[in-house]
């Protein structure tokens, strides 16, 4: 039996599911990798923008929909992701897409992540700049770019331990922020606050309003796969619940508000500019910790999107950490652009985009593989046994975004930029059942000689990388005339899908293959 390729070199499994044997982490380790997500400043200063807007009751009840709505999206991607192995991208090949057509969630995906770089980066510049008005923020967003170029190869093991370390330390300061604006003299009455000039209707309701920003936040709850994938079997359902509604719970109740607080009491929408000013330099070291920890992670998570995308399209697979330096570097363009300058606007409209996905991924699993069975039961990933496009997957998904895009734009006005993202979310959810019922089901299928290899407790050299991967991994290739691993079956460029052409199966038909 050939030896397993060694875990450091897997790249954390960027391309290809995990196996049951690399599915040792406890819960609470992939929990505490989360909440480090939810600890970054983006949400204080998120909290303080939402209520200077609209006020703190109507903030509260946005974030109770983040908790409920995003939470259960939550709880489905790290259950499935846990089950299966598989992060949200692999999820969404065999979710109705197809093994090209899962490309375009994944770059609409990867902007989510260099979007919160942007975000986190110019929070740290903002910090910086309190400390030192001399030196150009240019420069400092240099150099933030670079270390996260250095720290784009680090890997799971890396951020768990990351998220461990720092986590008290966080907490301590959070806590002496919290002493300090508590005893400001002239306090803010903040639970019954209200901005003294209302804001404006004409976007629709404010609650509406709330609900169409917190959509935005949807990848909180696809991240749960990309990162739920590694949790032990055991720890499945416990995990899910953690990583989804828990993780969502301390996020939107408790760093969002606590923000809105901090935010509200000094008259100030920047962490960074208030933990330093409060703190000292102490404070902006606490600002860099956190930025460290929330962007290590979005580097991750874009690099896997990024990772996907390219060994599809371009059959160029140079391993995970490269795409981790380009999510690094298109992160720090959008900082030196001043995106944090349109935060409010550009999550409502990001919100568009990644909801409408999500739910068409959602919908597939409710819907077309547990209750009407239009789909297969399982999520297939390899590409010899997918459709290049899925129609009902990027169906639904073109529909979506045909509809709800030109709100998105402002085709219909301020309300119609609210509505957006309800009608992409909507869309997405309706439209898989309804197109593959249509076409019963059918283009879920591909006629295809590869084979699947036996023995799924064994590894297994791959004829090409030579490398030894899981049988669950592997296809009999009638291409290369033997064993296949997934992503150099997936990066081939020169097979022209031979598996699939009807010359081939006809023979095989005829003849039988084997390897």
């Amino acid at each position: 039996m050939a030896k397993p390729q060694p875990r450091d070199q897997r790249e954390d499994y960027a391309l290809r599911f995990v196996p049951a044997s690399f599915r040792i982490w406890h819960w609470s380790s992939i929990f505490s990798v989360l909440i480090g997500v939810s600890t970054a400043m983006f949400f204080l200063s998120w909290g303080s923008e939402l209520t200077l807007e609209y006020g703190t009751g109507p903030t509260i009840w946005g974030m109770v929909f983040g908790v409920l709505f995003i939470g259960s999206v939550g709880f489905f991607f790290s259950w499935v992701g846990a089950k299966t192995g598989l992060d949200s991208d692999l999820i969404t090949r065999g979710s109705g897409y197809g093994f090209m057509g899962s490309a375009i969630a994944s770059i609409l995906y990867s902007f989510n992540y260099i979007m919160f770089f942007a975000f986190e980066g110019s929070i740290l510049v903002g910090a910086l700049q309190t400390s030192m008005p001399r030196v150009p923020a240019l420069l400092w967003e240099t150099l933030i770019g670079l270390l996260f170029i250095v720290l784009a190869t680090k890997g799971m093991r890396f951020l768990s331990w990351l998220m461990w370390v720092t986590l008290p330390i966080y907490a301590v300061a959070v806590a002496f922020v919290w002493y300090h604006v508590a005893h400001v003299l002239h306090p803010v009455p903040w639970l019954a606050y209200r901005p003294a000039k209302a804001p404006s209707l004409t976007a629709g309701p404010i609650l509406l309003q709330l609900a169409a920003t917190v959509f935005a936040l949807i990848s909180m709850g696809t991240q749960g796969a990309d990162l739920g994938r590694f949790v032990r079997a055991k720890d499945t359902a416990i995990g899910a619940f953690f990583n989804g509604y828990v993780v969502m719970i301390v996020t939107f109740l408790g760093v969002v508000l606590l923000g809105s607080y901090f935010g509200l009491e000094l008259h100030q929408t920047n962490p960074g500019d208030y933990f330093t000013a409060i703190l000292g330099p102490v404070g902006l070291l606490i600002v860099l910790i956190t930025q460290v920890r929330i962007n290590t992670v979005n580097v991750y998570s874009g690099s896997l999107a990024y990772s996907n995308f390219f060994s599809r399209v371009f059959h160029f697979t140079p391993g995970r950490q490269w795409w981790g330096v380009l999510t690094a570097v298109l992160g720090t363009v959008l900082m030196m652009g001043n995106i944090f300058a349109h935060m409010l606007q550009i999550l409502t409209f990001e919100g568009v985009f990644i909801i409408a996905w999500a739910m068409t991924v959602v919908s597939d699993t409710l819907f077309n593989k547990w209750l009407f069975k239009l789909s297969p039961a399982g999520y297939e990933y390899k590409r010899a046994f997918l459709p290049q496009f899925n129609v009902v997957g990027v169906g639904a998904l073109v529909i979506a975004l045909l509809v709800s895009g030109p709100l998105a734009f402002g085709a219909a006005g301020p309300l119609g930029e609210t509505w957006a993202p309800f009608v992409s979310a909507g869309l997405g959810l309706l439209l898989p059942p309804i197109i593959a019922g249509v076409t019963k089901g059918r283009t879920y299928h591909v006629r295809s000689t590869a084979s699947l290899e036996s023995g799924q407790d064994q590894v297994i050299n791959c004829i090409q990388c030579h490398h030894a991967f899981e049988a669950l991994d592997m296809v009999g290739c009638p291409f290369h005339q033997g064993p296949l691993c997934s992503v150099c079956c997936g990066s081939e460029s020169a097979c022209g899908d031979q598996c699939k052409s009807a010359e081939l199966l006809t023979q095989t038909v005829s003849q039988g293959t084997s390897w």
